[in-house]
């Protein structure tokens, strides 16, 4: 097993998370908030904007540039 192989399985599990989280904040709204409401939350204050822009430029650059 290569380390690439360990990446993606840990990608595929945070991936699997994501959505499960995602199918319970329909379900039951009273125990997950929606994917909605934190992106909204998160973007309110413009640090973090920087912060969420820096991250996707860095994933982009590691994912893609390969």
């Amino acid at each position: 097993m290569s380390a690439s192989d360990i990446s993606y399985g840990i990608w595929a599990f945070l991936l699997a998370v994501w959505l499960i989280l995602w199918g319970i904040s329909y379900v039951r709204p009273s125990w997950v908030v929606h994917p909605s409401d934190v992106a909204a939350r998160l973007t309110t204050h413009p640090v973090v904007r920087v912060v969420l822009v820096a991250g996707f430029l860095f994933l982009g650059w590691h994912t893609f540039a390969r």
